[in-house]
């Protein structure tokens, strides 16, 4: 997945999640909700397959921030889907563990603990 996205556009939101938690925060749901107003009203993305990629710290090993990062990205599928009506064709998740880490001089930080979404395909490319 890392292959196909590295040259799409992509963002990188400061979603931040608590320590050792997968639950989408008060603070996280106005930059949700500018997500997916921009999913719905912007051309380019209106019919594109997004990633929601999680991410997490170097805290603890490697299948256990990997399973982590992957609840992460389905919390976010889920709140877009639920709270927002975003189709879930339109929506593709994936954990990234702590393998991309944003700060490697520190990579306890809080800001590891976040979501990248990146327009992989539009849904006619993704249809062939």
């Amino acid at each position: 997945m890392a292959r196909i996205t590295k040259d799409r556009p992509s963002v990188n939101l400061e979603i931040y999640f608590e320590f050792d938690s997968a639950a989408i925060t008060a603070k996280a749901e106005p930059q949700l909700s500018e997500l997916a107003d921009a999913i719905r009203k912007w051309a380019q993305l209106k019919d594109a397959v997004i990633l929601l990629s999680g991410h997490a710290d170097a805290r603890g090993g490697d299948d256990y921030n990997q399973r982590l990062s992957e609840r992460r990205a389905e919390a976010v599928k889920k709140y877009l889907t639920d709270k927002h009506r975003i189709p879930t064709e339109n929506l593709t998740t994936a954990g990234f563990g702590k393998r991309e880490l944003k700060n490697k001089a520190d990579p306890f930080a809080a800001e590891h603990r976040r979501h990248q979404i990146v327009n992989v395909v539009s849904s006619m490319e993704a249809n062939r």
